[in-house]
């Protein structure tokens, strides 16, 4: 051996540390000092942004371009949402056949308490059963199966309740798994493609909060400078480990922080221990690890729990075009499901257009709000005069009144 092979380095290969993707820019991240105020009111949130202000060096025109997130990702919101919306229809079913039995254990699953899982529940399981079973009509019936001969077959299939599953798993299921995807991924276009899907939802259930945060985030967004939005779009989302999947939100990361501080300080602390904490950033010092205080996340095997709930659907022919039921109605049959159900996308954006018209262009309140209902039921409770707001009734009486002429309307003026 000749002295330059001698010298060659062989470089340390690792089998627990995964290398960092080079191109994937891994921030330093600082926490300042907490602020002390809960923001729970218009005045709290006013010293927050007072706060922004200083830090940000707007007073002293040394200013920084800053990035501000409050907590709670969207797709976690959605994945609880997806829930309650079908609830009726066939997750009630599906919590079942995964075990949850008693009334707390349904109210449990329909809350998603647990968010990990929820998703690996329904945006792994159900979703892929769901799936799979629509499609085994076009696949069985086609030597050749292909996406593009499946879009077009859907189209011409008549069956309510099949298009309407169709529309939940592959449309607003499929934009949740995208939006974490592009979250995971920090892909600026799948994100604003998934949650733009999926916005025509909150617009058709009654959640307001979200209602407004949606459609105020996007208006915010379009009236931005190009390079601003940019800007946003891409420091909104960070990945710490160094790798291209692992990307986080920035309310996500403040999350982990918290809960990483919470481990390290008294039971009841008070304001200095924050401040110590997050000062010397303690839980990076010591080398603090969640997965030594919780353990690695596990993934239940799917598999078993996929086969189950197919098995179930396919028993009560819940998606078979051969034997098409002359009524829509839910996975076990308690429930008789709404036929306006089928035009739910339609209603849901019109209901979206005209809360964006009359919040951010007419700048009034919308006053009359009707969400889509579920259930044949739910939308003859709707119907009843008794369960009509104000609004809701003077409409009506418009309506009623709209044949006649301007003569007969004015004696009914006032």
């Amino acid at each position: 051996m000749n002295e330059e092979q001698s010298n060659t380095s062989v470089p340390k290969i690792s089998l627990t540390k995964q290398v960092t993707d080079q191109e994937v820019d891994t921030p330093d991240i600082y926490i300042s000092d907490p602020i002390n105020v809960n923001p729970n009111s218009i005045a709290n949130i006013e010293k927050f942004l007072l706060h922004i202000e200083k830090i940000s060096g707007i007073k002293n025109r040394t200013r920084k371009w800053v990035v501000v997130t409050c907590d709670g990702v969207p797709y976690c919101f959605s994945t609880k949402l997806k829930e309650k919306f079908p609830w009726a229809i066939d997750l009630k079913r599906y919590a079942i056949c995964q075990g949850y039995q008693t009334k707390n254990q349904l109210s449990y699953f329909k809350k998603c308490a647990d968010h990990h899982k929820s998703w690996d529940s329904i945006c792994s399981i159900y979703h892929q059963a769901m799936a799979m079973e629509l499609l085994w009509p076009y696949v069985k019936s086609h030597p050749i199966p292909s996406v593009d001969g499946y879009l077009a077959w859907v189209k011409e299939q008549q069956d309510s309740l099949y298009l309407i599953k169709y529309e939940q798993t592959f449309v607003y299921l499929q934009a949740i798994i995208n939006y974490r995807k592009a979250i995971r991924m920090n892909n600026p276009i799948l994100k604003k493609a998934a949650r733009r899907v999926f916005s025509p939802v909150w617009s058709a259930r009654h959640h307001p909060i979200y209602h407004l945060i949606e459609a105020a985030n996007e208006v915010q967004l379009m009236k931005l400078h190009p390079e601003i939005h940019n800007i946003i779009e891409k420091t909104c989302i960070v990945s710490r480990s160094g790798h291209s999947e692992q990307h986080q939100g920035l309310d996500a990361i403040i999350e982990e922080v918290n809960k990483a501080l919470k481990s390290l300080i008294p039971l009841v602390p008070q304001d200095h221990h924050w401040k110590i904490a997050l000062r010397k950033n303690l839980f990076k010092v010591i080398g603090y690890n969640e997965d030594q205080l919780l353990g690695p996340r596990t993934r239940p095997e799917s598999t078993m729990e996929c086969q189950r709930f197919q098995t179930l659907l396919r028993n009560f022919e819940f998606v078979n075009l051969l034997n098409s039921k002359p009524v829509c109605q839910s996975l076990d049959g308690e429930y008789e499901l709404n036929e306006d159900l089928i035009n739910f996308t339609p209603l849901a954006k019109q209901a979206r257009q005209s809360f964006i018209i009359d919040t951010f262009i007419n700048k009034g309140i919308l006053l009359l709000f009707r969400l889509i209902p579920v259930t044949k039921q739910e939308a003859e409770a709707q119907k009843n005069e008794e369960n009509m707001t104000i609004p809701e009734i003077v409409v009506k009486i418009e309506t009623l009144f709209e044949p006649f002429g301007e003569s007969t309307q004015k004696k009914y003026l006032g």
